[in-house]
């Protein structure tokens, strides 16, 4: 009885050794039984769904053996103080976990317990750095990073952004008054700041253009251009100070060239004024002679006859309303008018500027040929007939124009002119007859050509026509000669 008695004390000793163990190691085992909610790298509380899908992993992970009550919770800085990615899992690992011996569960099983809730405790998440980036520019700049926009600098020339992992990123920055920069920042895993190392763009001037024709090109220092508008300023912008070199060009116009200045921040007026080439494009004709007539043709062509002309050189198509024009601004003479047809003052109609201009009297195109006679040092004249027919039957196609319009000759008109005609250079009769004609009666000069309403080549060749050299019409116009100098 007494071993008895001194049995049931040892064991009452043990039963509350072992309690006492129970209560000082309980801090101890609170960390491993407690559940823990897993973090993002932030520091942040995830959100619920995933907290809920982490607990419910914990709670499959449970034997369905009975545990001892948990712990309270440790203190808020002792899980926060431990770096997000690493697991808490030395911890228990280190420190047997003891139970009373009347637990159902062995001290082994939970242990193997304790170690499977601690592996999920804090899954492997995507890393998302909230270091703070401070990036300094001029206020206003945008603010690009690895090709994305993130936000114009403020007022104080800063913009603070988050969510940039460490490493190398490109950053480009635009910025009013500056050079276009980019570049590369290195983001650290602690608050960063970049400077941005941005140039101010040097002061500019600019250029005001304006110009006498629509469609000029403007060439600046040979490198880039720009068009003219009709009766609008161009500006050209951004131009770096000193002397620029200006070169306008235009088909059928003397090229025009400058040099101008520019200052900065100031606007320099230019005025581009191009002048047509009055040389037009001339066609040789060697001398030889020509066969012309037909006894089959109207009365005025019979009989046919040979004649010798001299070389010569005439234009290859009919002078234009453009040429024309620079001579009536010149000369003061009246633009050409007509009921259907006509100039605005001095100005030809809008998409004329290269068409044969009409509504020239003989006396105009004559007076014409004097002027620029006197402009270009040349000797120029209307053709006479044989001229025109031996340059229509030599050159063919080489003609513009033939079939638009009929063309002034120099000669008189003399409907018996062929049977009395002069057969080395002839230049027609000495004096025209009177003729009668729509109504009016006088001297009439040759027009040779087609009109509009002709269709055959062969057949504008040989035709003969007059007008009277004081009147104009809707379909006449002239080409010129220039004389070969002997």
């Amino acid at each position: 009885m007494e071993n008895r008695g001194n049995e049931s004390a040892i064991r009452l000793k043990i039963i509350l050794i072992v309690a006492l163990s129970v209560i000082a190691l309980a801090p101890t085992i609170a960390p491993v039984i407690t559940p823990v909610h897993a973090q993002n790298p932030s520091g942040r509380e995830m959100p619920s769904s995933n907290r809920r899908q982490k607990s419910g992993q914990r709670t499959r992970s449970r034997a369905p053996a009975r545990t001892p009550a948990p712990a309270p919770a440790a203190p808020a800085a002792r899980s926060t103080s431990r770096a997000p990615t690493r697991i808490p899992v030395s911890e228990s690992a280190s420190s047997p976990l003891i139970f009373p011996t009347n637990s159902s569960a062995s001290a082994a099983d939970v242990n193997s317990r304790a170690a499977s809730r601690s592996v999920g405790l804090n899954p492997k998440v995507p890393t998302r750095s909230n270091t703070k980036l401070t990036v300094v520019a001029p206020p206003g700049a945008l603010i690009e990073i690895n090709g994305r926009a993130r936000g114009f600098s403020g007022i104080d020339g800063q913009l603070i952004l988050t969510g940039i992992g460490p490493g190398d990123h490109q950053i480009n920055v635009r910025a009013e008054g500056y050079e276009p920069w980019e570049g590369k920042l290195q983001m650290s895993t602690f608050p960063t700041r970049f400077e941005v190392p941005i140039k101010k763009k040097p002061p500019t001037g600019r250029l005001s253009l304006t110009a006498n024709e629509p469609g000029i090109e403007i060439f600046i220092d040979d490198k880039y251009s720009v068009k003219s508008l009709a009766g609008q300023l161009l500006f050209v912008d951004g131009l770096i100070p000193g002397l620029r070199k200006l070169r306008a060009v235009k088909p059928g116009f003397r090229e025009w060239q400058s040099i101008v200045v520019v200052k900065p921040n100031e606007t320099v007026p230019v005025n581009v004024n191009l002048i047509p080439v009055l040389d037009p494009e001339m066609i040789r004709v060697a001398e030889g002679f020509l066969n012309r007539g037909s006894e089959k043709g109207p009365r005025d062509q019979r009989p046919p006859n040979q004649v010798f002309v001299e070389g010569f050189e005439i234009s290859s198509g009919e002078v234009t309303n453009r040429i024309y024009k620079v001579f009536i601004d010149a000369t003061g003479r009246p633009a050409p008018r007509g009921p259907v047809y006509g100039w605005m003052g001095n100005n030809y109609p809008d998409g004329q500027a290269d068409r044969p201009v009409v509504f020239v009297s003989w006396d105009d195109a004559v007076a014409f040929t004097k002027w620029l006679s006197e402009q270009t040092g040349n000797r120029y004249r209307l053709p006479t007939e044989a001229e025109w027919e031996k340059g229509v039957r030599t050159s063919g196609d080489k003609y513009d124009s033939i079939g638009n319009v009929l063309e002034w000759c120099l000669d008189f008109y003399d409907p018996e002119y062929y049977k009395n005609t002069d057969r080395i250079n002839p230049k027609g009769p000495a004096q025209g007859k009177l003729i009668k004609a729509m109504g009016s009666e006088g001297i009439a000069r040759v027009t040779r050509g087609g009109a509009f309403k002709r269709t055959s080549l062969a057949q504008r060749a040989n035709d003969r026509n007059y007008f009277f050299p004081a009147q104009a019409r809707f379909d006449l116009g002239f080409r010129i000669v220039r004389e070969i100098p002997k």
